[in-house]
């Protein structure tokens, strides 16, 4: 059995002193020092058998209800108290809803209250951890239970989404198909662009970034959909090279247009909307053939315009 336990935080101010008075701190505070040991008692479903892999999620709400339980803080506040406040704040701004890391369940769950503990062993702390909106599009997550049950494909899909944003940490880890990747990246733009253009390039600024790699069927570059849509927005329907219309409308209606890299990313170039344009596929594939200086710089001037 593979599940998510999505842990939260109080929206109780009172629970809160009681955490930093007992514990100093909370929950992300417990799991981010279990990571360091390699171990943890958590909580489990009462079904949960010795080799079941436990997946750690803070959850998306958690940011919210520390500010609801921290909105009316009293007066006679210590500092030492204030500080925490802050360090929470900090923390779960950088982790609600986000997947930390994984392990395994060695232990029979034991009642505690009416909830259900075990041991947990072999925790891998992600370097850099997985948004909810990087797997939303194959996993929800249940709202009313804190527990997720996942299937072995899900998991690999969530396991490959962690090689991707921590390659180090998985090495020999081969992914997807590479053709499957592709239509999931295209179906993913194509919602993208539903939204405004000055929303897409609000979105896409922030996203811009080295691209990683992986090795699937073929290695291939990661790239960002946000980005994407946004360049094949911008374009209007024309190749950014030639001024031609796109050849066809896709089967959404929508003119087809491939996203270029002008510094590939293959050689470092960076997946942002400054070093992407919107091409048909012929320019497209020329500038993979022929790559001719002088069409670089026609379309590195072009967005400086």
């Amino acid at each position: 059995m593979i599940f998510i336990a999505n842990f939260n935080n109080s929206r109780d101010l009172k629970d809160l002193i009681d955490d930093y008075e007992e514990y100093h701190g909370t929950n992300i505070n417990l799991l981010l020092d279990d990571f360091s040991t390699g171990r943890s008692y958590w909580s489990v479903p009462k079904k949960a058998v010795p080799g079941d892999i436990i997946v750690f999620m803070c959850a998306a709400t958690a940011r919210q209800n520390l500010g609801l339980a921290t909105s009316h803080l009293p007066e006679n506040c210590s500092n030492d108290f204030l500080k925490f406040v802050e360090e929470q704040k900090d923390l779960y701004k950088k982790y609600s809803g986000s997947i930390l890391g994984c392990g395994t369940v060695s232990s029979v769950p034991e009642e505690d209250g009416n909830r259900w503990f075990s041991d947990i062993d072999k925790l891998l702390r992600f370097e850099n951890p997985i948004h909810i909106d990087d797997f939303r599009s194959f996993i929800s997550i249940s709202k009313t239970n804190s527990i997720t049950y996942i299937n072995e494909d899900q998991w690999s899909r969530l396991l490959w989404l962690a090689s991707q944003k921590n390659p180090d940490q998985f090495p020999d880890l081969i992914g997807p198909d590479v053709e499957i990747l592709r239509k999931e990246f295209d179906d993913t733009v194509r919602k993208e662009q539903s939204k405004s253009i000055n929303e897409l390039k609000k979105l896409a600024e922030k996203k811009a970034s080295k691209s990683t790699s992986s090795t699937a069927q073929t290695k291939i570059y990661h790239r960002d959909p946000t980005i994407a849509a946004y360049v094949k927005k911008r374009a209007a329907g024309h190749c950014q090279l030639c001024g031609g219309k796109a050849p066809f409308t896709d089967q959404f209606g929508e003119p087809y247009l491939e996203c270029h890299h002008i510094e590939w990313l293959s050689n470092g170039g960076m997946d942002s909307i400054d070093n992407c344009v919107a091409l048909c596929p012929n320019c497209h594939r020329k500038m993979h053939i022929v790559n001719d200086l002088h069409d670089i710089e026609t379309l590195t001037a072009l967005l400086k315009r």
